[in-house]
């Protein structure tokens, strides 16, 4: 039986986990991370503190919605990630040497990572959801992290950790965006507590709500086969933290700006026909892209003979504006393919990069579509390698469910700010003095004990009139419990505002 303050945060947590659940982002970021290959990235995440920073980083830019600070929504995309990107050069390259450094490096990385996995999941997943479950992000999101726990594959539960006296200056740096430390430690340890830490209090009742609405999503979220789902995710992931450290060494060559195609792992593209997600192809980059730069003079798609297809170009499913950022671009074709055709994809020259460059050559890769009879000698697919990969021996056990409603209450009851905290006064919501990047900060910027939960800290709201977050109020008791979980009804993204396409 649910008791009130359980059924306080299970109302919360449909917004709570929206974004390609959160509990998503840390696996397929861990995944990816386990799957490097030898090298100097995969020597980087030896260290598990390293490794944990780039996995509390995945869960970071969901985090501005739970405090309802507009960082939240700008730690998704490009612009961003590349004024990150440069900031942590200046400061820490070109060695890396310090512990602080290496786990900033990973910090920034698993925040990418997880606005890049935004994007395949609302790209390509969610349009899967819809044609075969007639569902979409509300379900997709809190129900895909519900399977996650319920089929015994949560395991990673990172501490508290990011550059907190650091990441505003990025903001600014990017887009003039003021946020303060407080404000951003608050909305991660918001986040981490009641959407990582105290998952398993929540996930049964996720999946026994959203399973039956998801019938096809939930036997093929981990499916490696299917574009945008979890599993799928695992290889751009990787291949983005390789450009990353690439970009961060000042070696990532235009030939390298793609990083992923689906259909991958030698698979055949999973339709011929023309209206459906499994005839698409997708290609995905390393570094953000203009999207008015990539359209039907840049992307195409060619027969044999080298003739073009007709196809649409989209980008990433929210980017509606000419100079928003893409890490994707998507070819759907107008009309039906031939079976068992090899097609080539060419992304030409006069592509504009979030960096300045611009491409100035042309890449292409070919794409098979599948045969009239798949089961056909020849046509069938490379078998996947079994997924999730099997845990290194020194991993955690995965998640355990919460038999006790009350011991879990008890949980949530301790985490609710205290009157005091709550009748202490609004934080600082001035600007803050803006660091000049220098190593030596790292020394000069203790970090306060985190020992206990810390005060509301209600930061302003984004400045848009279309804004649908919402704001808590100050109070005792059950209100004290409001201002932790009702500011996680903020967590909405941009697509939930923007225009979806196609």
């Amino acid at each position: 039986m649910r008791t009130p303050l359980l059924t306080a945060a299970l109302v919360a947590l449909p917004a709570a986990a929206a974004a390609h659940g959160i509990n998503g982002h840390v696996h397929v970021t861990g995944w990816a991370i386990e799957s490097l290959p030898p090298g100097p990235l995969a020597d980087l995440f030896a260290d598990p503190e390293v490794k944990d920073a780039a996995l509390i980083g995945a869960a970071f830019p969901d985090s501005g919605y739970a405090i309802d600070d507009g960082y939240g929504e700008l730690a998704h995309w490009e612009p961003f990630v590349e004024a990150h990107v440069q900031y942590v050069a200046e400061l820490c390259g070109p060695d890396f040497a310090t512990l602080e450094c290496r786990k900033h490096v990973a910090f920034l990385m698993g925040g990418a990572a997880h606005g890049l996995q935004d994007e395949l999941f609302d790209s390509l997943f969610l349009f899967q959801l819809m044609e075969h479950d007639g569902q979409g992000q509300e379900a997709a999101d809190p129900g895909t992290d519900a399977f996650l726990f319920t089929d015994g594959h949560l395991r990673f539960k990172p501490p508290l950790y990011a550059p907190f006296e650091h990441l505003p200056a990025v903001f600014e740096r990017a887009h003039g965006h003021a946020v303060t430390p407080r404000t951003i430690e608050n909305g991660l340890q918001r986040v981490k507590f009641l959407v990582i830490d105290n998952f398993s209090a929540l996930a049964p009742g996720f999946d026994e709500e959203y399973r039956p609405l998801l019938p096809w999503g939930s036997q093929h979220y981990l499916d490696p086969a299917v574009p945008g789902s979890l599993a799928s995710e695992v290889g751009p992931t990787a291949a983005y933290m390789q450009a990353l450290w690439d970009r961060l060494h000042g070696r990532h060559a235009l030939p390298a700006v793609v990083t992923w195609t689906y259909p991958d792992g030698g698979r055949r593209l999973r339709s011929v026909r023309s209206g459906t997600v499994d005839g698409w192809v997708t290609v995905v980059f390393g570094v953000g892209a203009r999207v008015g730069s990539l359209n039907g003079d840049t992307v195409r798609l060619l027969d044999p003979q080298g003739a073009p297809i007709d196809v649409r170009v989209q980008h990433t499913r929210w980017g509606g504006s000419p100079d928003d950022s893409t890490r994707l671009v998507r070819l759907i074709p107008q009309v039906d393919l031939a079976h068992d055709t090899v097609y080539t994809v060419e992304i030409g020259a006069g592509v504009q990069l979030m960096d300045g460059r611009v491409t100035v050559e042309t890449w292409s890769t070919p794409v098979r579509t599948p045969c009239a009879d798949p089961m056909a000698a020849g046509c069938v697919d490379p078998e996947p390698d079994p997924f999730p990969p099997p845990p290194p021996p020194d991993a955690a056990a995965p998640d355990a469910a919460v038999t006790d409603a009350a011991l879990a209450d008890a949980a949530l009851a301790d985490a609710a700010p205290s009157d005091a905290a709550a009748d202490a006064g609004p934080p600082d919501r001035g600007r803050i003095d803006l660091p000049t990047p220098d190593a030596s900060m790292f020394d000069a910027a203790p970090v306060a004990p985190r020992d206990a939960a810390p005060a509301p800290d209600a930061a302003p709201p984004v400045a848009s009139s279309d804004d649908d977050g919402c704001a808590a109020a100050p109070g005792g008791g059950a209100a004290a419990w409001g201002l932790l979980a009702l500011p996680l009804l903020a967590l909405r993204r941009r697509r939930r505002r923007g225009i979806p396409t196609p």
